[in-house]
């Protein structure tokens, strides 16, 4: 997989995961087994305009310099793994249904990938 084709599929899994937090956060949270209150919903929106400004960031990395990418991939790492143990305790105590161990590959997916192409640059 070449580092092109790696940001565009983690681009638009924000992107698409980041506009259903911001325009549907109802149904999203329905989705993952999330009880709905205002704040919750606050916090799906916000939590969606971050996603979108992380996939338009990976969207724009594309094309970027091997040294630019390589910070954007160190960054990834951190991130998607903090996010990975947040939604991995999250599922395991029933805050959300099984949907989380699909938003675990996901983060999983951009922290192992990521730490792969850092590798590969060395």
């Amino acid at each position: 997989m070449t580092t092109k084709i790696f940001f565009t599929i983690i681009s638009l899994l924000a992107l698409v995961h980041g506009a259903g937090f911001v325009l549907v956060p109802e149904q999203v949270a329905a989705a993952y087994g999330m009880a709905t209150s205002a704040p919750t919903l606050l916090m799906s929106r916000l939590f969606g305009a971050a996603l979108i400004g992380l996939g338009l960031i990976f969207w724009f990395c594309r094309e970027a310099p091997a040294q630019s990418a390589r910070n954007v991939f160190l960054a990834t790492i951190v991130g998607n793994t903090a996010g990975l143990i947040a939604v991995v305790m999250g599922t395991a105590a029933g805050t959300l249904n099984a949907m989380g161990w699909i938003a675990a590959l996901i983060y999983f997916f951009g922290a192992a990938g990521s730490a792969y192409f850092v590798t590969r640059t060395n």
